[in-house]
């Protein structure tokens, strides 16, 4: 590897992760191609991380020690800079990679994808699902983030230059949703493919199942500035009052106000899945899945608009 400009950067930020750490640096050593390099973050662990990491003796891991703890939107804008290949990969630290994950991937990108993501499996404790294996062409790929953000960070394969044309990540309380959400708006192409790439790992102690993460998401700026830019891009938009009523984003309940804004969203967006299926832009699996997921945020399942 040395010296060879490598066809594939994964970037991995890691702190205080040895438990986890060697299953998922392994893992994806064993889908990554033989040109390929993986850039570990360790950042500012005090567990031995780096030392693990750095004992798996691959060529083609590369650890990068940060003696300050700089989170991972940092992090991450340190390895994006760092990255050699042309093609960019994301993995954290306590996921598993399943082993075609790159190869599916990279052959997307090929067809003319700049985004391109999988579903997932799920690992540990908790109730989260898997992703239901339903594949998004372009069109469906940038409808489906109004509703939510369903590319978890770990199933991300991206041309490094697009995210580097955008300023990398942001520190937004979602520095992922916030970046897909402003290469949408950029008119980035996003896929995701049907078939799974990384088995997630479920644990109490992570960011998003921290009681307050939600509201200090709905309060984040960044992802409402990006989220508008989005909307504005495909409706022509100025506001996007029914934001903070989404479910991923809703504290309790909805109330009878929050459905008075969410119920016009909802009309609108399965009314652009009914035009873009009419123009073929998406298909009959994509437009039943993301119609199905938007009526969820009602509570109604049955509902026809």
């Amino acid at each position: 590897m040395a010296g060879a400009e490598p066809v594939l950067s994964v970037l991995m930020p890691a702190r205080n992760a040895a438990g986890t750490v060697l299953a998922a640096v392994r893992s994806t050593l064993r889908a990554m191609p033989a040109e390929a390099e993986l850039l570990v973050l360790d950042d500012a662990s005090d567990d031995g991380t780096g030392e693990l990491v750095r004992g798996v003796g691959d060529a083609r891991v590369r650890v990068i020690r940060s003696d300050e703890n700089v989170g991972i939107a940092r992090g991450l804008t340190r390895l994006l800079g760092e990255a050699r290949a042309s093609v960019v990969a994301r993995m954290d630290a306590d996921d598993v990679c399943l082993p075609t994950r790159f190869r599916a991937q990279l052959a997307a990108l090929d067809r003319g994808a700049d985004l391109v993501f999988t579903t997932f499996g799920v690992i540990g404790a908790g109730m989260r699902l898997p992703a239901l294996p339903v594949p998004f062409g372009p069109v469906a790929g940038r409808l489906a983030l109004l509703l939510d953000c369903p590319y978890p960070h770990s199933t991300a394969l991206a041309r490094t230059e697009t995210l580097r044309s955008l300023g990398g990540y942001r520190p937004s309380v979602a520095e992922d949703y916030d970046l897909w959400l402003r290469a949408a708006a950029s008119g980035a192409r996003i896929v995701r493919l049907g078939r799974a790439g990384v088995l997630l790992r479920v644990s109490a102690g992570q960011v998003t199942a921290d009681p307050g993460y939600r509201s200090r998401l709905a309060a984040d700026p960044l992802v409402a500035e990006s989220y508008l830019a989005l909307a504005r891009e495909l409706w022509g938009v100025d506001e996007t009052p029914w934001l903070r009523e989404l479910s991923f984003l809703r504290q309790g309940a909805l109330t009878r106000e929050g459905q008075g804004l969410l119920e016009p969203f909802v009309h609108r967006f399965i009314a652009s899945l009914g035009e873009a299926a009419a123009d073929g832009g998406i298909g009959a699996g994509e437009r039943w899945y993301l119609s199905r997921r938007a009526r969820q945020e009602l509570g109604v399942r049955a509902r026809r608009a």
